[in-house]
């Protein structure tokens, strides 16, 4: 028998190694082309009740087209509850699918668990391009981003400056930021469209987009400071709501939070922007006319994002990505504006607790969906996860929102949400179900109670109507489930 010659051999291995690399380069083009890219948008304080598609007092005089494309195009969710409704402990959340007395965020500022998952290291390591752009309001820098542009905390409205991988960040960081010209807005948004311009086409993507408006003290563009100008904008029904009366634990120690004890709401960047409106000089007019300054700034600041999201869209569609991209559109938590006479957000009820969650992916969502399921920002991580083809961490406590997405009804599907805020006053934890909410506060054995289907408004505290009892009973036992499902120990609670 004779012997293979040594450079046939060579030539063998050779081969091999090249057909086994040229196999696995098609492979990843292959899962480069069937994996999804990502766009995960989020404003900051962007209520549901802020975007027309949502149907609500406002939706006549909001200006939300390409916000409402989305929903056109793919789905509405309606009751997508925060676990803590304020900006940091949801963006933690929302980056490591997990609730804030795991991740360790529990107010404004903080930093993430090292030993937290993040959605981003996730996507990474599995072959993503990752970028996030815009407001981070985290105590260190993000992992898991191959490139990022984050403001320190809240950002500024103009001319904002970035932090960039490298850079040291934090509350001591002596690194000089970039800064760019312009509103903070389409900054942001310039910066996102660059980064997908200059992108690896050779791996799916995952985009974070994070707005800053229409934060308080919602500053907008001067092309937008005639909108609304001459029109008196409809008021929530509860803008005038005794808060002392109805809600003597839960809204009546947020009096500080109220629309005509900051009547300014904030400052103004330049002379365009509405001057307080006249008044009575009673707390009603008062009131009135602080929501009449608010509500239009606010609602122009949601106008320019609106434009910022068109200018994302279009990039998609003028670059034939749209259909393989799931965008995501969303707000940190929900705000108050104007319900119960109040602005901002920390509260369980719903104004603050309801998140907008807006989903699109022509390649498998079908278009026009509403969706009523309760669900969570402890969802959105798995949910990119799944759809990426990525095994879902186990410390993970959310779940994909694919059945849903799928037009699916799982029937062990979740019953009930947990919240818990340590902020105040006034710190609480509770229940939302599909109809009743249960809230608890530290130091008593009192506790509030809504019926949400005889009481959308939550107008009336029914916990000492003696006909609650059993539903009262029944929300008890389903809160000690969900924190013993959850792991929240008796610490974990606001002391």
């Amino acid at each position: 028998m004779s012997k293979s010659h040594p450079i046939n051999h060579l030539c063998s291995i050779q081969f091999l190694v090249f057909a086994t690399l040229l196999f696995a380069f098609l492979v990843s083009a292959v899962n480069a082309a069937d994996r999804p890219n990502i766009v995960f948008i989020m404003s900051d304080d962007h209520a549901k009740e802020g975007i027309a598609s949502y149907g609500s007092w406002l939706a006549d005089s909001l200006h939300t087209p390409n916000i409402d494309r989305l929903a056109r195009e793919g789905m509405r969710f309606n009751n997508v509850c925060c676990n803590n409704s304020i900006c940091s402990p949801s963006r933690a959340s929302i980056l490591t699918g997990q609730f804030s007395h795991k991740n360790g965020v529990t107010g404004l500022g903080g930093a993430i668990s090292p030993t937290s998952p993040w959605v981003s290291v996730e996507l990474q390591r599995s072959g993503y391009e990752t970028c996030i752009v815009g407001k981070y309001h985290l105590g260190a820098a993000p992992l898991g981003f191959d490139d990022y542009y984050i403001t320190k905390g809240q950002g500024a409205w103009f001319d904002p400056k970035f932090y960039r991988p490298g850079m040291e960040y934090g509350k001591r960081a002596k690194s000089t930021p970039e800064q760019r010209e312009g509103y903070c807005s389409d900054i942001y948004t310039d910066i996102a469209i660059d980064w997908l311009d200059g992108r690896n086409r050779k791996k799916p993507f995952c985009l974070m987009l994070h707005f800053k408006a229409p934060h308080h003290s919602y500053e907008y563009p001067e092309r937008w400071d005639h909108y609304l100008a001459d029109v008196t904008v409809p008021e929530p029904p509860s803008l005038h709501e005794d808060v002392e009366r109805s809600s003597p634990l839960l809204k009546a120690p947020y009096w500080g939070h109220m629309i005509r004890n900051r009547a300014y709401f904030g400052r103004h960047v330049n002379d365009s922007h509405p001057p307080m409106p006249a008044n009575d000089g009673t707390p009603r007019g008062q009131a009135s006319a602080a929501y009449q300054h608010m509500i239009k700034k606010y609602i122009r600041c949601v106008a320019a994002v609106d434009d910022n999201v068109k200018r994302v869209l279009d990039y998609l569609d003028k670059n034939l990505l749209a259909e393989n991209t799931i965008v995501m559109y969303t707000g940190d938590q929900g705000y108050w504006l104007g319900q119960h006479g109040f602005y901002d957000k920390r509260l369980i009820l719903e104004g603050s607790l309801i998140m907008p969650l807006l989903v699109r992916y022509p390649a498998a969502i079908e278009a026009g969906g509403v969706e009523e399921h309760l669900c969570s920002n402890v969802d959105f991580a798995p949910t990119m996860l799944d759809y990426a083809g990525v095994k879902i961490p186990a410390a993970m406590q959310g779940r994909s929102l694919r059945p849903l997405l799928n037009g699916e009804s799982p029937e062990d599907w979740r019953d009930a949400n947990y919240y818990c805020y340590w902020g105040g006053p006034p710190k609480h934890w509770g229940l939302r179900t599909d109809r009743y909410k249960l809230i608890c506060f530290p130091g008593t054995d009192e506790i509030e109670f809504y019926d949400l289907k005889e009481d959308p408004e939550e107008l009336t505290n029914v916990a000492a109507d003696p006909n609650y009892a059993k539903r009262i009973l029944q929300c008890r036992i389903m809160l000690a489930a969900k924190m013993k499902q959850l792991d929240v120990k008796p610490l974990d609670l606001p002391q």
